[in-house]
């Protein structure tokens, strides 16, 4: 009988990419604890695609999509947000992808992967555990109250403005205005049916993305929570800066929202006017880390490759992070061979990550503003269209990718 090591790893951070790591390595055999600086007494958050590059994953874990009241995608639509004339129509089959692409509340979906962690695979989730230090060559880390741990690997999915990033690339990596933002809110289904506006525009069944643009200015819009509520996200010119900060909540005025939208359909004009919670997230670009890990310490989620949302692929690119990391750990036959897994983590997640990273910086439609950045990262033929796009984001198989890695060095 064969012996594997067994790592003791601590993930920092409980967001969608450390919970989906933290899975994943306790799924490979190794002792995990996640270490998260918030409470999570004020859980928040809009709407999120789960595709299906991402949902095969979860499903593989057990995830309950159910439960997390999952709403599967069936159409995407662009329309003109002047006239609501129909620019692209497309039905998509249940049959075209392994696992189906799903619409999420970002909560649910949080929410899921955290039973799968805590309460499947016992996984302590230390709260109010805020790091202030982690050294990447002994694995040691500090935290506020100034006690210290030790650890074999520690997983950094503590977000954009991560501790650990300039640490590991050995650069600060400064985001670049790209000169838009975006409204982001939810709106009650309920509420939207009384405002005797077209249904598919809203529809739960079949459910999809709607695009509403006029060149300029989008509006996407698509139900979540079992079609109980719609997510609206409404990107435009950076004219309602709310504040220098990197962040997706700073809070907006409705009639910021009224006056940038006011000369589209008096339908979505309808719809912008219900808005409740209004969001404002400032659109700023950062370039791809060019490396994911140094010493103990590996980068995951927006750590490693904050993204925009014009490909609807963050959380489904974290996810990816995380079972990539818990595939290239299974079978360790030393602790000394850990090294070499990180080496093909970033092999096998960087420059994929990479791409989507670029490619999310503008709408599929608009594939010609990527291409040259895009380039490099990726091997054959950019994308140019919607379909083009969905066959490179969401047919790719990461544990596949992992084990075709880890073959190919036996």
């Amino acid at each position: 009988m064969v012996n594997h090591a067994v790592l003791d790893v601590a993930v920092v951070g409980a967001g969608i990419a450390g919970l989906s790591a933290a899975v994943a390595i306790a799924r490979a055999g190794h002792n995990v604890e996640i270490f998260e600086r918030s409470q999570f007494s004020n859980e928040v958050g809009a709407a999120i695609n789960c595709c299906p590059n991402a949902s095969s994953v979860l499903a593989s874990w057990g995830f309950d999509f159910d439960d997390a009241k999952a709403v599967v995608v069936k159409k995407g639509m662009v329309i003109d947000g002047k006239t609501l004339d129909i620019q692209y129509n497309a039905r998509y089959p249940q049959d075209v992808w392994v696992t189906p692409w799903y619409l999420l509340h970002r909560v649910d979906l949080h929410s899921g992967i955290r039973k799968l962690a805590v309460d499947t695979h016992k996984i302590p989730l230390h709260l109010s555990s805020q790091v202030v230090e982690a050294d990447c060559e002994t694995g040691k880390i500090t935290f506020a109250d100034g006690t210290t741990t030790q650890k074999d690997l520690i997983i950094a999915a503590d977000g954009i403005h991560s501790r650990f990033t300039e640490a590991v690339t050995g650069s600060k990596s400064e985001p670049v205005e790209t000169g838009h933002s975006a409204f982001r809110f939810l709106i009650p289904t309920e509420k939207v049916e009384k405002l005797n506006i077209p249904s598919w525009l809203y529809e739960a069944d079949p459910a999809g993305l709607v695009i509403a643009t006029d060149g300029i200015r989008r509006l996407v819009t698509y139900p979540c929570r079992g079609g109980e509520l719609q997510n609206l996200v409404a990107i435009h010119p950076d004219r309602h800066r709310k504040g220098e900060r990197e962040a997706w909540n700073l809070k907006a005025d409705v009639q910021d929202l009224l006056d940038e939208y006011k000369d589209f359909h008096p339908d979505l004009v309808k719809l912008c006017s219900i808005a409740e919670d209004l969001n404002l997230w400032r659109l700023l670009y950062r370039s791809p880390n060019p490396t994911w890990f140094r010493g103990k310490v590996a980068l995951a989620g927006d750590a490693a490759h904050p993204m925009l949302p014009h490909q609807g692929q963050g959380g489904a690119q974290a996810i990816e992070d995380g079972a990539a990391i818990g595939a290239l750990l299974v079978d360790l036959p030393s602790k000394e061979a850990l090294h070499e897994r990180l080496v093909k983590y970033q092999e096998v997640r960087a420059s994929r990550a990479a791409a989507i990273q670029i490619f999310s910086n503008a709408g599929q439609e608009e594939a010609h503003k990527i291409q040259e950045e895009a380039r490099k990262y990726v091997k054959g033929p950019i994308p140019t269209n919607q379909a083009e796009f969905h066959k490179f984001n969401f047919s790719h198989d990461v544990v596949a990718a992992c084990k075709a890695s880890l073959q190919a060095s036996a």
